[in-house]
């Protein structure tokens, strides 16, 4: 960046007003720390923060960033644990958080809002009206709806309910970053046919534009009815929803599951006296709370049948909350005990395969010789989606330079096993640090394609500067 900094900032601040434009350490520390479990050091923050309200004043920071060369790097919530919003060169961190618009309409049947909502916000906005968002992440209170398009994920849903994203958004506003605003799809529910360039962005992962609208399509909010069953281990769990898929039953929105380890911590904290083993919890939908209470009354019967050592449908709600409470605070369990620092995986194995892969990280730290082997797992996830997650957890005392060291063996296992089982990363997208396993399952003929359509929009390789390269 040629860009003297004071100048720098003193443009910023005429192109988006001088109070959304921020050199504050403490908020470049903020806007550049992710989950990493080390900190981030002073060289690797950017020179400013900068907040546009708009399409217009994110597309007038582009030209000026484009024309100058100075790397911008998109930021919604920080929550990626792929660790795309991480700057990879000093410049300019672009926040989308006050694109927070929202609007329904429901005479076209979508609603149309800004990136930077969280998607708790907007679930909360369209279940007031009666509908409801088909994603569902685990960080949603901090989560953008941005971010979720812009990697195409569901988070614990199952892919095919309502899809993924790029299934129900109709329509994209995007700035490119030479600067142009662009706008993509129709206010018609009927997608087009061919080309459509929504498809483009949605899943691009920010390396081809900024989103600063996303239209979906509006899916009236189902009953819900949630059924717990307990098992001897994990494999027996995977066994149990590989088969499902197979007995025609009504499918559940969301199919979870938790390792043995993480239950005993979990049922200690909520004080639960259930049966030892691993859990899986379902949540079945339904047009009417009849029907949603069935479906979840024939998942009780069918993990009866293959082996579950009890379940039963969560009526009382106290439990229900502590069930899922036993879930989704998983990442916490693998933080117990003093053993504080933690890096999690994504392993998606096809149906065949999912005992299997649950099996062999049951048992992924034994007899290794590696810093993998010191570590402690803690394995759960959305096993309805074929998407099982392992938290390795470490102490806080070990030196930064070992914990590197570890994160980067821990990487290059995940690569090894999606390779193995022939996964994809489903939850988080790609970039960056998923580079090499994507070069080596889709080959470089595929990821050529991908760097040439970003040098086609991005010549001066402006936005995101580092991501499709593989830099963390």
């Amino acid at each position: 960046m040629d860009t003297n900094p004071d100048q720098l900032v003193q443009d910023l601040r005429e192109m988006v007003g001088e109070e959304y434009v921020c050199c504050d350490l403490f908020e470049k520390i903020n806007y550049a720390d992710t989950s990493l479990p080390y900190d981030v050091q002073e060289s690797e923050l950017p020179e400013v923060v900068v907040h546009p309200g708009n399409a217009e004043e994110i597309a007038e920071v582009l030209r000026y960033a484009n024309k100058q060369k100075i790397a911008v790097t998109t930021h919604g919530s920080g929550t990626s644990l792929i660790f795309g919003t991480r700057p990879k060169h000093r410049g300019i961190v672009m926040s989308t958080k006050r694109l927070n618009f929202f609007q329904i309409e429901e005479d076209y049947q979508w609603f149309e809002c800004g990136p930077g909502l969280t998607i708790a916000q907007v679930m909360e906005k369209l279940e007031r009206r009666g509908y409801s968002l088909p994603i569902n992440v685990g960080s949603r209170g901090q989560a953008t709806i941005g971010g979720a398009v812009s990697v195409n994920t569901v988070g614990h849903l199952l892919d095919n309910i309502y899809g993924r994203p790029v299934n129900n958004v109709l329509a994209l506003e995007v700035v490119l970053p030479t600067g142009e605003i662009i706008q993509t799809g129709s206010k018609s529910l009927r997608r087009a046919a061919g080309w459509d360039l929504t498809r483009l962005f949605v899943g691009a992962e920010g390396i081809l534009g900024v989103i600063t609208k996303i239209r979906m399509v509006l899916h009236p909010k189902p009953e819900k009815a949630d059924a717990v069953a307990f098992f001897q281990n994990a494999e027996a769990i995977g066994h149990a929803f590989a088969s499902m898929f197979t007995k025609g039953l009504p499918l559940p929105l969301d199919g979870e599951f938790v390792s043995e380890k993480c239950c005993e911590i979990g049922y200690e904290a909520y004080g639960l006296n259930f049966p030892k083993g691993a859990m899986a919890i379902t949540q079945s939908i339904g047009r009417t709370e009849e029907e949603a209470q069935q479906n979840a009354k024939d998942m009780v019967e069918f993990f009866k049948s293959v082996g579950a050592t009890e379940s039963f449908v969560l009526e009382d709600e106290e439990v229900r909350e502590q069930v899922w409470g036993v879930r989704e605070n998983a990442m916490r369990w693998g933080q117990e005990k003093g053993l504080k620092g933690y890096m999690t995986i994504e392993v998606n194995p096809p149906l065949p395969l999912l005992a299997e892969a649950i099996a062999e990280l049951e048992h992924i730290t034994e007899g290794r010789n590696d810093l993998i082997g010191e570590a402690e797992a803690y394995l759960y996830g959305h096993i309805g989606a074929d998407s099982l997650h392992c938290l390795f957890s470490f102490p806080y005392t070990w030196p930064t330079e070992k914990v590197k060291q570890l994160v980067n063996q821990i990487w290059g296992l995940e690569k090894e096993l999606n390779i193995k089982y022939d996964g994809v990363g489903g939850d988080w997208g790609q970039l960056p640090y998923r580079v090499p396993y994507y070069r080596e399952k889709y080959g470089e003929t595929s990821y050529d394609i991908i760097k040439k359509i970003k040098q086609i929009v991005d010549p001066n390789n402006t936005l995101n500067r580092g991501n499709l390269e593989g830099e963390v």
